[in-house]
C-alpha cells in the first residue's frame, strides 16, 4: 500500500509536466533516452506493433506463443485497466512497484521538469526496464497512431505489425482511412520484415501497401489459424489476431511447433475482451450471464455485433460509458437489434466522459427505454438480474467494472 501510493504520487507528479495530454513530438524523448545510453536501441528481437483494433490481442497471442517454445518476453501495453503495473511486464510478471518507482524517480531527476507527455514518460520507463531486465523477446504496443508516437524512437526493430485500421482517434491522427493508415504505418523501417492483418478496409489496405512498397520493407504472407483451433479468447475475429501472431511468431522461430502455438493460444487471456465475469462482487446481483467488452468505436462495435450474432442468446440489458469524443448512438446503433434496455453511467474518475445525462442526451434517439444512473452499482441493481447483460463503451469503463468486482490482474 505504501509503494503503490508513492507510485501515484510519482505519477501524478509527472502527469503535470505537460499541459497536453497527446502532443505528437519526438524530440522530447530522444532528448531524455540520451541522458540513459539510448537503451531502446539496444533491445534484443523488437516487435513493434500499431494499429486501430487488435493491438492487443495480437500482443497477447504472440506473447504466449514464445512462451510456449522457452522464449522470455518482456511486452509494452496501454492503457492499464486497473494499474499501472500492467503496462510493463517483464518475463511474466509485472513490474514491481518498487522498480518502477525508482525508474521513474530516474526520469524525473534526468528531466529536470521539462515539459514531457505522460505516455513518453511511460514508455520511457518500459524501455529501461527492459534493457536492464533483458529479454529473449521484446514486444512494444504503439500508444495512438505510429509515425509520433513515443514508442517510434525505437529503430532497431526485428519486426513490424500493423493490425486492422479503422477511424480513430481523427483529431490526431486525420479525418480520411488513409491518412490513418498512413500514420500507422509511420513504424515501418526499411527492409523490415511486416505482416499486415487482415484489412476490412480495401483503402487502408491499399495504403499501407504503397507505404510497404515505399520503404522497401519484406511484406511476410499471412498464415491462418483454422476455426478448429481453440483460443483463450472469444469471438471469430480472435482468429484474425491469432494468425497475425502466428505469422510473426513463425518469423522469428522458423521451426515453430504446431503443438506449442495451439497451446499458447488456448492459454492466451486479455481481460475487457468478450469477458465472462462468473465470479467477484457482480455475481451477487447477477442470475444470468454478465460479458464485459472494452469496444469503443465502430469497428469494435462490429466485432460486438458478430460475436452476438453468433451467440443463441437474443436479447442482453446494456450498462455503457464513454468517452465524449466518440459516437454513443452509432455505437449503439451497430448492435442495437440484441438491446433490451439501457443504462448509462458516467465513468468515474475519467474528465472526458460523457455525464450519464449528456449520454442519456445522445442515445434519446435510439429508441430504447434508457436510463440514467449514479454509479455502476446503481445500473446493476437496476438492470433485471434473471436477464444478461452486456456492459461496454470503454476501456476506461472496463477498468472500472474490473476495479469494482475487484478482480486480480496478474
Amino acid at each position: 500500500m505504501v509503494h503503490q501510493k508513492k507510485l501515484t504520487n510519482t505519477l501524478n507528479r509527472m502527469f503535470s509536466l505537460h499541459p497536453k495530454l497527446i502532443d505528437f513530438d519526438l524530440t522530447r524523448l530522444n532528448l531524455l533516452m540520451n541522458k540513459f545510453g539510448s537503451p531502446h536501441n539496444q533491445l534484443s528481437n523488437v516487435i513493434h506493433i500499431a494499429g486501430t483494433n487488435g493491438k492487443g490481442s495480437t500482443a497477447s497471442f504472440l506473447k504466449e506463443i514464445f512462451e510456449a517454445h522457452s522464449y522470455s518476453v518482456n511486452i509494452y501495453t496501454s492503457p492499464h485497466l486497473i494499474n499501472f503495473n500492467e503496462r510493463i511486464r517483464i518475463k511474466q510478471k509485472k513490474i514491481s512497484e518498487e522498480m518502477l518507482i525508482d525508474i521513474l524517480e530516474e526520469i524525473e531527476s534526468n528531466n529536470k521538469n521539462k515539459p514531457i507527455t505522460f505516455f513518453e514518460i511511460t514508455t520511457a520507463a518500459a524501455l529501461i526496464a527492459f534493457h536492464r531486465n533483458p529479454s529473449d523477446i521484446n514486444i512494444i504496443e504503439t500508444g495512438l497512431g505510429g509515425r509520433l508516437d513515443a514508442t517510434n524512437i525505437i529503430d532497431k526493430k526485428k519486426l513490424c505489425i500493423i493490425t486492422k485500421i479503422g477511424f480513430d482517434h481523427t483529431e490526431y491522427l486525420g479525418k480520411t482511412i488513409e491518412s490513418i493508415a498512413t500514420e500507422k504505418a509511420g513504424i515501418l523501417r526499411e527492409s523490415l520484415p511486416i505482416i499486415i492483418a487482415k484489412q476490412n478496409n480495401q483503402k487502408a489496405y491499399k495504403t499501407l501497401i504503397e507505404r510497404v512498397q515505399k520503404m522497401k520493407a519484406n511484406l511476410i504472407e499471412l498464415k491462418s489459424i483454422p476455426s478448429s483451433t481453440p483460443l483463450g479468447l472469444r469471438g471469430k475475429h480472435q482468429y484474425e489476431n491469432a494468425s497475425t501472431a502466428y505469422t510473426a511468431a513463425k518469423t522469428i522461430i522458423p521451426n515453430i511447433s504446431k503443438s506449442n502455438v495451439i497451446k499458447g493460444l488456448q492459454r492466451t487471456q486479455w481481460h475487457g475482451r468478450i469477458e465472462y465475469i462468473e465470479k467477484g462482487q457482480i455475481t451477487k446481483f447477477r442470475n444470468n450471464i454478465t460479458i464485459l467488452d472494452g469496444s469503443h468505436n465502430e469497428d469494435g462495435a462490429v466485432v460486438l455485433e458478430n460475436f452476438l450474432n453468433n451467440n443463441p442468446i437474443k436479447k442482453y440489458d446494456l450498462i455503457i460509458g464513454m468517452l465524449n469524443n466518440r459516437n454513443p448512438i452509432e455505437f449503439v446503433n451497430t448492435f442495437k437489434k440484441h438491446i433490451n434496455r439501457i443504462f448509462v453511467i458516467s465513468i468515474p474518475g475519467v474528465e472526458s466522459a460523457y455525464s450519464s445525462e449528456e449520454l442519456s442526451q445522445e442515445l434519446k434517439n435510439i429508441q430504447l427505454s434508457i436510463f440514467r444512473c449514479e454509479s455502476l452499482e446503481n445500473a446493476l441493481q437496476r438492470s433485471d438480474k434473471n436477464l444478461p447483460l452486456l456492459i461496454t463503451g470503454s476501456l476506461y469503463l472496463t477498468g472500472h467494472v474490473l476495479k469494482y468486482n475487484e478482480t486480480v490482474i496478474n
